[in-house]
């Protein structure tokens, strides 16, 4: 799967089909004779691999056909890129976790294995978090107000935006995500190791906590992806009287789960989220603008008063997991 930095989610594998054919033109029309070009689509198609990732199939077609007319030598850096890509591809990392224990320690985009879907998504690792853990796999990120969240179920279900900047995972990759690792018990049942999650959150006047859970678990579609999470840090209990996330379902403006009987907090909030009710957490809700107050339908997690006197709107906020048992 090819995926190149700008292209949503949803849109991937249009573009993977789409994007795949001028790699093979280009290659193949070098290699006819226009001979005089051949170093300047190189360049192009090495600046393009800087931003891609290839399927194994795609680099052994390309690979072989540059070997055979001795164009090789002539890609500046794809040895280097490929090297990248055999590393990342030569074992189907599950989490960001165990791409950060493989030496790869930048944070950007990686992709990780859904093996209950049997295929790739593309997701932000944060390699760099100040925190004793390292490798979180982000699954949704706010930061600049370019992506609308303001968006219905199916959305929400399947994810959108861009792992380079703003996006929703998708509470289906989500709910994988929650069962990626397990281990056999001495009794030859599977136990499943749910992850760590986090939440990044910084205000406009540079204010900022990450707020984590020791347990994080999602149910599936059935029950509209309800949310659990337990074991809020000791660090915050002075700061947050009750955690404000809750174990509560999925809703979005066109689907009603929420808690509040008296509300439609998704349809009030033009957002997605688990709601308890309309007043708690809610980091999917409208980008606030600059130095804005806290408002109950932006981005909001109750309690913010407490790190910031002065109520300053979240400019910065992400959710990321952390499997604490990685797979060899």
């Amino acid at each position: 799967m090819l995926l190149l930095k700008g292209i949503s989610l949803e849109h991937s594998w249009f573009y993977y089909n789409l994007l795949l054919l001028p790699f093979h033109f280009w290659y193949c029309q070098a290699i006819d004779g226009q001979a005089g070009n051949i170093l300047q689509r190189a360049n192009r198609v090495n600046e393009n691999l800087k931003k891609s990732y290839l399927t194994n199939g795609d680099f052994h077609q390309i690979k072989n056909c540059l070997s055979q007319h001795q164009i090789v030598k002539k890609l500046v850096g794809f040895k280097t890129n490929l090297n990248h890509f055999d590393h990342l591809y030569g074992k189907l990392y599950k989490e960001c976790t165990s791409i950060y224990a493989s030496g790869s320690t930048s944070s950007g985009i990686y992709p990780i294995w859904l093996k209950e879907r049997f295929q790739f998504t593309y997701v932000y690792c944060d390699m760099e978090l100040v925190s004793t853990k390292k490798g979180w796999t982000t699954i949704q990120r706010r930061m600049n107000g370019e992506i609308n969240f303001e968006r219905g179920w199916d959305d929400y279900v399947r994810g959108f935006g861009n792992p380079s900047s703003e996006y929703w995972l998708g509470l289906e990759n989500m709910y994988r995500l929650s069962r990626q690792i397990t281990t056999a018990t001495v009794l030859g049942m599977i136990d499943i190791q749910s992850p760590a999650i986090g939440f990044d959150l910084e205000d406009w006047d540079g204010m900022n906590v990450f707020v984590q859970y020791t347990y994080f678990w999602l149910e599936s579609k059935a029950t509209n992806y309800l949310l659990n999470v337990r074991g809020l840090s000791r660090t915050f209990w002075n700061y947050f009287d009750t955690a404000p996330i809750y174990e509560s379902e999925f809703s979005t403006p066109d689907k009603d789960n929420d808690d509040d009987n008296n509300a439609h907090c998704a349809r009030d909030r033009k957002s997605g989220w688990w709601f308890h009710s309309c007043f708690e957490a809610n980091l999917n809700g409208a980008y606030p603008k600059y130095k804005q107050k806290m408002k109950w339908e932006n981005i909001l997690w109750r309690g913010w008063q407490y790190i910031n006197n002065n109520g300053t709107a979240l400019r910065f906020v992400s959710m990321k997991l952390y499997h604490t048992v990685v797979e060899p």
